[in-house]
Protein backbone atom coordinates (compact mmCIF):
# COMPACT_ATOMS: atom_id res chain seq x y z
CA UNK A 1 0.00 0.00 0.00
CA UNK A 2 2.89 2.72 1.02
CA UNK A 3 4.30 2.14 -2.74
CA UNK A 4 0.80 2.90 -4.39
CA UNK A 5 0.43 5.66 -1.93
CA UNK A 6 3.71 7.48 -3.33
CA UNK A 7 2.44 6.96 -6.79
CA UNK A 8 -0.78 8.30 -5.68
CA UNK A 9 0.50 11.17 -4.47
CA UNK A 10 3.44 11.86 -7.04
CA UNK A 11 0.64 11.64 -9.92
CA UNK A 12 -1.63 14.11 -8.10
CA UNK A 13 1.24 16.22 -7.64
CA UNK A 14 2.60 16.51 -11.15
CA UNK A 15 -1.45 17.26 -12.22
CA UNK A 16 -1.19 19.99 -9.74
CA UNK A 17 1.70 21.56 -11.51
CA UNK A 18 0.41 21.78 -14.24
CA UNK A 19 -3.15 23.02 -13.02
CA UNK A 20 -1.52 26.09 -11.28
CA UNK A 21 0.12 27.59 -14.64
CA UNK A 22 -3.38 27.86 -15.41
CA UNK A 23 -4.74 29.08 -12.68
CA UNK A 24 -5.21 32.64 -13.96
CA UNK A 25 -7.35 31.51 -16.68
CA UNK A 26 -9.53 29.38 -14.87
CA UNK A 27 -10.22 31.78 -12.45
CA UNK A 28 -11.43 34.65 -15.39
CA UNK A 29 -13.17 31.46 -16.52
CA UNK A 30 -14.95 31.06 -13.30
CA UNK A 31 -15.64 34.64 -12.55
CA UNK A 32 -17.02 35.34 -15.90
CA UNK A 33 -19.15 32.13 -16.26
CA UNK A 34 -19.97 33.08 -12.57
CA UNK A 35 -21.32 36.47 -13.18
CA UNK A 36 -23.51 35.78 -16.46
CA UNK A 37 -26.95 35.62 -16.11
CA UNK A 38 -29.10 32.37 -16.77
CA UNK A 39 -28.57 30.58 -19.74
CA UNK A 40 -31.74 29.71 -21.78
CA UNK A 41 -32.03 26.24 -23.48
CA UNK A 42 -34.33 24.77 -25.37
CA UNK A 43 -35.02 22.25 -23.10
CA UNK A 44 -34.76 24.51 -19.70
CA UNK A 45 -33.14 27.20 -17.81
CA UNK A 46 -30.02 26.81 -16.32
CA UNK A 47 -28.34 29.14 -13.91
CA UNK A 48 -25.10 29.73 -12.53
CA UNK A 49 -25.65 29.64 -8.57
CA UNK A 50 -22.69 29.78 -6.00
CA UNK A 51 -19.57 27.93 -6.37
CA UNK A 52 -18.08 26.30 -3.08
CA UNK A 53 -13.61 26.12 -2.30
CA UNK A 54 -12.15 23.31 -0.68
CA UNK A 55 -8.54 23.59 -0.04
CA UNK A 56 -7.86 21.03 -2.76
CA UNK A 57 -9.02 18.77 -6.10
CA UNK A 58 -12.88 17.73 -5.60
CA UNK A 59 -13.62 14.69 -7.05
CA UNK A 60 -16.28 12.94 -5.16
CA UNK A 61 -19.96 12.49 -6.23
CA UNK A 62 -22.23 15.44 -4.27
CA UNK A 63 -24.94 14.10 -1.95
CA UNK A 64 -27.17 16.06 -0.88
CA UNK A 65 -29.94 15.56 1.63
CA UNK A 66 -32.43 18.03 3.55
CA UNK A 67 -30.87 21.24 1.81
CA UNK A 68 -27.17 20.47 2.59
CA UNK A 69 -24.89 19.27 0.02
CA UNK A 70 -22.35 16.46 1.28
CA UNK A 71 -18.67 16.09 -0.61
CA UNK A 72 -15.51 15.00 -0.15
CA UNK A 73 -11.91 16.47 -1.40
CA UNK A 74 -8.34 15.96 -1.58
CA UNK A 75 -7.68 18.43 1.52
CA UNK A 76 -8.68 15.17 3.34
CA UNK A 77 -11.91 16.82 4.50
CA UNK A 78 -15.85 16.02 4.21
CA UNK A 79 -17.41 19.12 3.41
CA UNK A 80 -21.25 20.14 4.58
CA UNK A 81 -22.49 23.02 2.21
CA UNK A 82 -25.60 24.67 1.60
CA UNK A 83 -27.46 23.74 -0.72
CA UNK A 84 -29.35 27.09 -1.76
CA UNK A 85 -26.26 29.37 -0.99
CA UNK A 86 -22.92 27.67 -1.33
CA UNK A 87 -21.90 28.47 2.44
CA UNK A 88 -19.75 26.07 4.60
CA UNK A 89 -21.67 24.46 7.61
CA UNK A 90 -19.13 22.34 8.41
CA UNK A 91 -16.13 19.96 7.93
CA UNK A 92 -14.50 16.79 9.40
CA UNK A 93 -10.90 15.83 8.60
CA UNK A 94 -9.80 12.46 8.11
CA UNK A 95 -5.72 11.69 7.45
CA UNK A 96 -6.06 11.59 3.60
CA UNK A 97 -7.81 12.13 0.85
CA UNK A 98 -11.78 11.37 0.35
CA UNK A 99 -12.98 10.84 -3.17
CA UNK A 100 -15.68 8.05 -1.83
CA UNK A 101 -19.28 9.92 -2.21
CA UNK A 102 -21.06 10.02 0.91
CA UNK A 103 -24.59 8.24 1.71
CA UNK A 104 -27.35 9.64 4.20
CA UNK A 105 -29.37 7.50 6.20
CA UNK A 106 -31.44 8.74 8.68
CA UNK A 107 -29.58 11.51 10.41
CA UNK A 108 -26.25 9.91 9.62
CA UNK A 109 -23.60 10.85 6.80
CA UNK A 110 -21.33 7.88 5.75
CA UNK A 111 -18.36 7.58 3.53
CA UNK A 112 -14.96 6.30 2.96
CA UNK A 113 -11.29 7.71 2.91
CA UNK A 114 -8.09 7.38 1.59
CA UNK A 115 -6.91 6.82 5.10
CA UNK A 116 -8.57 3.23 4.98
CA UNK A 117 -11.40 3.80 7.26
CA UNK A 118 -14.98 3.97 7.11
CA UNK A 119 -16.74 7.01 9.23
CA UNK A 120 -20.09 7.49 10.11
CA UNK A 121 -20.78 11.19 11.07
CA UNK A 122 -23.94 12.86 12.29
CA UNK A 123 -25.30 14.70 9.47
CA UNK A 124 -26.36 18.35 11.32
CA UNK A 125 -23.08 19.00 13.30
CA UNK A 126 -20.56 16.65 11.77
CA UNK A 127 -19.57 14.65 14.93
CA UNK A 128 -17.98 11.43 15.28
CA UNK A 129 -20.44 8.62 15.55
CA UNK A 130 -18.15 5.48 14.72
CA UNK A 131 -15.24 4.70 12.65
CA UNK A 132 -13.85 1.26 10.84
CA UNK A 133 -10.66 0.69 9.91
CA UNK A 134 -10.13 -1.44 6.87
CA UNK A 135 -6.05 -2.48 5.69
CA UNK A 136 -6.40 -0.04 2.24
CA UNK A 137 -7.54 3.11 0.63
CA UNK A 138 -11.96 3.41 1.00
CA UNK A 139 -12.10 4.74 -2.55
CA UNK A 140 -15.60 3.37 -3.58
CA UNK A 141 -18.90 4.84 -2.40
CA UNK A 142 -21.24 2.90 0.16
CA UNK A 143 -24.75 1.79 -0.56
CA UNK A 144 -26.94 0.93 2.45
CA UNK A 145 -30.02 -1.50 3.18
CA UNK A 146 -31.84 -2.97 6.34
CA UNK A 147 -29.32 -1.09 8.67
CA UNK A 148 -26.12 -2.59 6.80
CA UNK A 149 -23.79 -0.77 4.65
CA UNK A 150 -21.74 -2.03 2.51
CA UNK A 151 -18.29 -1.12 0.91
CA UNK A 152 -15.17 -2.20 -0.33
CA UNK A 153 -11.88 -1.43 0.09
CA UNK A 154 -8.24 -1.24 -1.74
CA UNK A 155 -7.26 -3.96 0.58
CA UNK A 156 -9.12 -6.31 -1.79
CA UNK A 157 -12.10 -6.92 1.30
CA UNK A 158 -16.05 -5.96 0.29
CA UNK A 159 -17.46 -5.73 4.09
CA UNK A 160 -20.97 -5.63 5.54
CA UNK A 161 -21.01 -3.21 8.28
CA UNK A 162 -23.92 -2.33 10.83
CA UNK A 163 -25.26 1.25 10.44
CA UNK A 164 -25.44 1.75 14.03
CA UNK A 165 -22.14 0.69 15.69
CA UNK A 166 -19.85 -0.27 12.47
CA UNK A 167 -19.77 -4.13 14.16
CA UNK A 168 -18.35 -6.11 10.95
CA UNK A 169 -21.20 -8.10 9.98
CA UNK A 170 -19.33 -10.52 7.02
CA UNK A 171 -16.51 -9.70 4.81
CA UNK A 172 -15.47 -11.55 1.46
CA UNK A 173 -12.04 -11.06 0.02
CA UNK A 174 -11.07 -11.32 -3.88
CA UNK A 175 -7.69 -11.05 -5.40
CA UNK A 176 -7.26 -7.38 -6.12
CA UNK A 177 -8.44 -3.96 -5.08
CA UNK A 178 -12.04 -2.67 -4.91
CA UNK A 179 -12.32 0.83 -6.25
CA UNK A 180 -15.71 0.94 -7.09
CA UNK A 181 -18.59 1.72 -5.74
CA UNK A 182 -21.76 -1.37 -5.12
CA UNK A 183 -25.32 -1.63 -6.36
CA UNK A 184 -28.28 -3.91 -4.43
CA UNK A 185 -30.45 -5.55 -5.97
CA UNK A 186 -32.62 -8.04 -4.79
CA UNK A 187 -31.59 -10.11 -2.24
CA UNK A 188 -27.75 -9.67 -3.68
CA UNK A 189 -25.00 -7.09 -4.24
CA UNK A 190 -22.64 -6.46 -6.95
CA UNK A 191 -19.01 -4.70 -7.22
CA UNK A 192 -16.09 -5.09 -9.56
CA UNK A 193 -12.38 -5.42 -8.53
CA UNK A 194 -8.97 -4.91 -9.84
CA UNK A 195 -8.67 -8.62 -10.72
CA UNK A 196 -11.07 -8.73 -13.49
CA UNK A 197 -14.12 -9.86 -11.73
CA UNK A 198 -17.36 -8.64 -11.31
CA UNK A 199 -18.85 -10.50 -7.99
CA UNK A 200 -22.58 -11.10 -7.05
CA UNK A 201 -22.48 -12.06 -2.97
CA UNK A 202 -25.58 -12.74 -1.00
CA UNK A 203 -26.55 -9.58 1.05
CA UNK A 204 -27.15 -11.81 3.96
CA UNK A 205 -24.31 -13.90 4.66
CA UNK A 206 -21.51 -12.35 1.59
CA UNK A 207 -21.66 -15.78 0.28
CA UNK A 208 -20.34 -16.04 -3.67
CA UNK A 209 -23.11 -16.22 -5.82
CA UNK A 210 -21.43 -15.87 -9.46
CA UNK A 211 -18.69 -13.75 -10.33
CA UNK A 212 -17.75 -12.69 -14.01
CA UNK A 213 -14.06 -12.37 -15.43
CA UNK A 214 -13.74 -9.37 -18.08
CA UNK A 215 -10.38 -8.46 -19.26
CA UNK A 216 -9.06 -6.03 -17.74
CA UNK A 217 -9.90 -4.24 -13.79
CA UNK A 218 -13.17 -3.40 -12.65
CA UNK A 219 -12.79 -0.28 -11.44
CA UNK A 220 -16.68 1.41 -11.47
CA UNK A 221 -19.84 1.05 -9.98
CA UNK A 222 -22.01 -1.63 -10.88
CA UNK A 223 -25.85 -0.53 -12.46
CA UNK A 224 -28.28 -2.79 -12.35
CA UNK A 225 -32.68 -2.29 -14.11
CA UNK A 226 -34.96 -5.18 -14.83
CA UNK A 227 -32.62 -7.80 -14.44
CA UNK A 228 -29.40 -7.00 -16.00
CA UNK A 229 -26.28 -5.78 -14.07
CA UNK A 230 -24.16 -3.15 -16.77
CA UNK A 231 -20.54 -2.87 -15.84
CA UNK A 232 -17.38 -1.48 -17.60
CA UNK A 233 -14.28 -2.51 -17.81
CA UNK A 234 -10.54 -1.03 -18.49
CA UNK A 235 -11.06 -3.37 -21.49
CA UNK A 236 -12.72 -1.36 -23.37
CA UNK A 237 -16.00 -3.77 -22.97
CA UNK A 238 -19.31 -2.70 -21.55
CA UNK A 239 -20.63 -5.67 -20.47
CA UNK A 240 -24.36 -6.74 -19.58
CA UNK A 241 -25.16 -9.61 -17.69
CA UNK A 242 -28.19 -11.44 -16.16
CA UNK A 243 -28.10 -10.36 -12.57
CA UNK A 244 -29.37 -14.06 -11.73
CA UNK A 245 -26.96 -15.86 -13.31
CA UNK A 246 -24.39 -13.97 -14.37
CA UNK A 247 -25.06 -14.96 -18.07
CA UNK A 248 -23.73 -12.89 -20.41
CA UNK A 249 -25.98 -11.23 -22.64
CA UNK A 250 -24.46 -8.76 -24.65
CA UNK A 251 -20.96 -6.66 -25.14
CA UNK A 252 -20.19 -2.99 -26.80
CA UNK A 253 -16.85 -2.28 -27.36
CA UNK A 254 -15.56 1.51 -26.83
CA UNK A 255 -12.22 2.83 -28.51
CA UNK A 256 -10.17 2.95 -24.57
CA UNK A 257 -10.75 1.72 -21.77
CA UNK A 258 -13.79 2.45 -19.48
CA UNK A 259 -13.57 4.27 -15.82
CA UNK A 260 -17.48 5.69 -15.96
CA UNK A 261 -20.18 4.34 -14.43
CA UNK A 262 -23.10 3.79 -16.14
CA UNK A 263 -26.61 4.66 -15.73
CA UNK A 264 -30.10 3.09 -17.20
CA UNK A 265 -32.80 5.20 -17.86
CA UNK A 266 -35.94 4.69 -19.95
CA UNK A 267 -33.84 1.77 -22.20
CA UNK A 268 -31.17 3.64 -22.55
CA UNK A 269 -27.93 2.84 -21.01
CA UNK A 270 -25.92 6.11 -20.92
CA UNK A 271 -21.77 5.61 -20.23
CA UNK A 272 -18.64 7.14 -20.63
CA UNK A 273 -14.98 6.24 -21.55
CA UNK A 274 -11.07 6.72 -21.98
CA UNK A 275 -11.76 7.71 -25.90
CA UNK A 276 -13.92 11.12 -24.36
CA UNK A 277 -17.17 9.66 -25.49
CA UNK A 278 -20.54 9.58 -24.12
CA UNK A 279 -22.34 6.46 -25.36
CA UNK A 280 -26.00 5.89 -25.12
CA UNK A 281 -26.76 2.01 -25.90
CA UNK A 282 -29.80 0.66 -26.31
CA UNK A 283 -30.39 -1.73 -23.40
CA UNK A 284 -31.65 -4.41 -24.36
CA UNK A 285 -29.22 -5.52 -27.13
CA UNK A 286 -26.21 -2.51 -26.69
CA UNK A 287 -27.31 -1.10 -30.36
CA UNK A 288 -25.01 2.12 -30.47
CA UNK A 289 -27.81 4.99 -30.23
CA UNK A 290 -25.51 8.29 -30.23
CA UNK A 291 -22.12 9.23 -29.13
CA UNK A 292 -20.99 12.79 -27.88
CA UNK A 293 -17.17 13.39 -28.15
CA UNK A 294 -15.67 15.46 -25.42
CA UNK A 295 -12.20 16.54 -25.78
CA UNK A 296 -10.84 14.17 -23.17
CA UNK A 297 -11.46 11.46 -21.53
CA UNK A 298 -14.91 11.02 -19.54
CA UNK A 299 -14.33 9.22 -16.10
CA UNK A 300 -17.89 11.24 -15.06
CA UNK A 301 -20.84 8.87 -14.49
CA UNK A 302 -23.72 10.82 -16.14
CA UNK A 303 -26.67 11.93 -14.28
CA UNK A 304 -30.15 12.59 -16.19
CA UNK A 305 -32.96 15.64 -15.86
CA UNK A 306 -35.49 15.50 -17.79
CA UNK A 307 -34.44 15.28 -21.55
CA UNK A 308 -30.96 16.03 -20.53
CA UNK A 309 -28.26 13.86 -19.82
CA UNK A 310 -25.12 15.70 -18.05
CA UNK A 311 -21.87 14.75 -18.12
CA UNK A 312 -18.28 15.39 -17.18
CA UNK A 313 -14.54 15.23 -18.89
CA UNK A 314 -11.11 15.49 -18.33
CA UNK A 315 -11.30 18.61 -20.27
CA UNK A 316 -12.80 20.55 -17.54
CA UNK A 317 -16.30 20.72 -19.56
CA UNK A 318 -19.80 19.87 -17.97
CA UNK A 319 -21.90 19.05 -20.77
CA UNK A 320 -25.14 19.12 -20.93
CA UNK A 321 -26.98 16.59 -23.67
CA UNK A 322 -30.52 15.53 -25.50
CA UNK A 323 -30.76 12.39 -23.66
CA UNK A 324 -32.35 11.18 -26.75
CA UNK A 325 -29.91 12.42 -29.77
CA UNK A 326 -26.68 13.56 -27.93
CA UNK A 327 -27.30 16.91 -29.68
CA UNK A 328 -25.38 19.14 -27.55
CA UNK A 329 -27.26 21.33 -25.53
CA UNK A 330 -25.64 23.33 -22.71
CA UNK A 331 -21.97 23.32 -21.86
CA UNK A 332 -20.11 24.91 -18.46
CA UNK A 333 -16.37 24.90 -18.20
CA UNK A 334 -14.88 24.71 -14.53
CA UNK A 335 -11.09 25.57 -14.28
CA UNK A 336 -10.00 21.83 -13.60
CA UNK A 337 -10.71 17.96 -14.73
CA UNK A 338 -14.04 16.31 -13.69
CA UNK A 339 -13.66 12.89 -12.61
CA UNK A 340 -16.82 12.69 -10.61
CA UNK A 341 -20.82 12.36 -11.39
CA UNK A 342 -22.51 15.07 -11.61
CA UNK A 343 -26.04 14.98 -8.63
CA UNK A 344 -28.91 16.57 -9.55
CA UNK A 345 -31.30 17.11 -6.59
CA UNK A 346 -34.10 19.48 -5.71
CA UNK A 347 -34.02 22.05 -9.46
CA UNK A 348 -30.42 22.29 -8.34
CA UNK A 349 -26.71 20.75 -10.76
CA UNK A 350 -23.54 20.42 -8.50
CA UNK A 351 -20.45 19.22 -9.77
CA UNK A 352 -16.80 18.83 -8.38
CA UNK A 353 -14.08 19.63 -10.12
CA UNK A 354 -9.87 19.46 -9.67
CA UNK A 355 -10.36 23.18 -9.93
CA UNK A 356 -10.57 22.60 -5.79
CA UNK A 357 -14.63 24.05 -6.18
CA UNK A 358 -17.85 22.18 -6.07
CA UNK A 359 -20.28 24.56 -8.56
CA UNK A 360 -24.14 24.82 -8.52
CA UNK A 361 -26.34 25.82 -10.55
CA UNK A 362 -29.95 26.34 -10.82
CA UNK A 363 -32.08 24.07 -13.30
CA UNK A 364 -35.76 25.53 -14.59
CA UNK A 365 -37.67 23.27 -16.97
CA UNK A 366 -39.51 24.94 -19.94
CA UNK A 367 -42.77 25.44 -18.83
CA UNK A 368 -42.30 25.18 -15.59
Amino acid sequence: MQNDHERAKAEEEREKGSVKTNTLTYLMVILLLGCSASIPTSEATISFAWSYRAGDYVRGTPTVSDDVVYVGADDNALHAVSADTGEALWRYETADNITSSPVVSGDVVYFGSWDGTVYALDKVQGDLRWRYETGGWVTGSPVIRDGVIYVGSHDAFFYALATEDGQRVWGYMTDGRIEGGASLAGDLVFFGSTDNYLYALDIASGELRWRYRTGGDVLVTPAVADGVVYVGSVDRRLYALDAATGQLLWTFEAEYGIESSPIVTDGLVYVGANDGRLYALRARDGRLVWQYQAKNIIRSSPAVWGDMVFVGSDDGYLYGLDRETGALVWSYRTGGAIAAAPTVADGRLFVGSTDRRLHAFSLEAVGS
